[in-house]
């Protein structure tokens, strides 16, 4: 169960995120992430990013507070739910720091949004509209993680209510209502789910992402990214809406007995073929053609159905690889240089972004003479980020794999301790009983 009480800070920005971050409640800073910006410098960042707009005045930002119900969760979990409600929420333009405490016997979290937008420097305006987006968002992470949620009548009451705020501001903005009619005259006309990303495309809309439950899209109305099911509820999901697009098809088709996807596997049945030694070598050309004249050459191919776990199972392996490989090019000593490393990754996005951003400003601006050059310079910016990206998500794997190796050889050598001990026990008692 979360509970969201929200502050406007209108001085001293700093002691607000000094508070959060107090190493007493946070165990020493571990309980401590951010977005958009360091953890170690997160005021500086933050300021620097109101006298870049020159906004230094007025609301500095905002203070998040985010309780629990007593033990329901771990610090960990809590900090992880705090940085995807920020990630969700802000993660496209804004500078927040998640701090959880557990200094009293609830753990909370301690959220500090900058008011300003790195991006392009619009001030984020806490609307009761934004407030319901908060609240109900908060709510949706706490059910995923099996969490409670508040359930009192003047909980619900107050649910309803939000809920009225969002639907009110789906159903009367006009710019969202040309995105929806956008997104559904899509999906009629779609018989695949490529098609309707390309149909989306050819309407304006850019930067179409989802990583399998959430689609996200920048459309022509808006300068920021839109997570469509947040705005427009589940029936918009990357699920709901591929059920859309093939409910479509199966109307036209006859019925099937199963419909069910089978996934086959391709298995060569032939000898290897060295073809190399074969350019090289004129008695192994003999002894291929020997495998010809027996009939082991050709070699038929075979399918063999295998589960959408084999696949499953070959990504994750390929990731595993991959991870490796990172790590033996960096030549990594300890886990404290793969934390380093990826730190100064996280430094490096914020910049690299922003001079995305600002260079997008230029192209609009630009006649088309310039426009071609400057799209080499942000496809060039693009690639630099997506590189850095794919390095700062092979860290964050490593990292947690380190630690869940770390915790279940601790967990092994806790139950091999119990076990000396209640074998010793257990002798001693033998021992008396003789």
């Amino acid at each position: 169960m979360a509970v969201i009480k929200i502050k406007n800070i209108k001085s001293n920005l700093q002691a607000v995120i000094n508070y959060g971050k107090n190493g007493d409640k946070t165990e020493n800073g571990i309980l401590v992430s951010s977005v958009n910006c360091s953890v170690e410098t997160v005021y500086e960042e933050m300021a620097l990013t109101k006298k870049f707009f020159h906004k230094e005045d007025a609301i500095l930002g905002y203070h998040i507070i985010q309780s629990f119900k007593g033990n329901e969760v771990s610090p960990k979990l809590s900090n992880q739910i705090g940085k995807e409600l920020a990630e969700e929420l802000w993660g496209d333009k804004y500078q927040v720091v998640i701090c959880t405490h557990i200094n009293k016997e609830n753990v909370h979290n301690h959220l500090i949004l900058n008011s300003v937008s790195f991006i392009d420097g619009y001030k984020y305006h806490n609307s009761k509209t934004q407030i319901a987006f908060l609240k109900e968002i908060s709510d949706r992470l706490c059910l995923n993680y099996g969490l409670s949620i508040v359930n009192t009548p003047k909980a619900n009451k107050e649910k309803e209510f939000r809920q009225k705020n969002i639907d009110y501001f789906n159903r009367t903005d006009e710019k969202m209502q040309r995105i929806i009619t956008d997104i559904d005259e899509a999906i009629k006309s779609s018989k695949k789910y490529s098609d309707f990303k390309l149909i989306l495309k050819s309407k304006g809309y850019e930067n179409i992402k989802d990583n399998g439950k959430y689609l996200s899209l920048k459309s022509p109305y808006y300068q920021r990214n839109i997570r469509i099911n947040r705005v427009f509820g589940e029936k918009y999901s990357v699920e709901s809406i591929k059920e859309r697009i093939y409910g479509y098809i199966k109307e036209d088709l006859p019925p099937v007995a199963n419909y069910k996807k089978k996934y086959y596997k391709k298995i060569y049945t032939g000898p290897k073929i060295n073809k190399s030694l074969l350019k090289t070598s004129s008695f192994y050309r003999l002894y291929v053609h020997y495998l010809y004249a027996f009939g082991k050459l050709p070699a038929k191919n075979e399918y063999k159905e295998v589960s959408s776990d084999y696949y499953k199972q070959k990504r994750k392996n390929n990731m595993i690889f991959e991870e490796l490989n990172f790590l033996a090019r960096h030549s990594f000593n300890s886990i404290s240089d793969v934390k380093e490393y990826k730190q100064n990754l996280e430094n490096k996005l914020p910049e690299l972004k922003g001079k995305r951003e600002l260079l997008w400003r230029k192209h609009k601006s630009s006649d088309e003479n310039n426009k071609t050059e400057i799209l080499k310079e942000i496809n060039a910016l693009a690639e630099e980020i997506d590189k850095i990206q794919a390095q700062k998500n092979a860290c964050i794997r490593i990292i947690s794999r380190y630690e869940q190796i770390k915790c279940d050889y601790q967990e092994e050598i806790n139950a091999n301790e119990k076990m000396v001990k209640f074998e010793k026990n257990t002798h001693c008692k033998e021992y008396r009983h003789k």
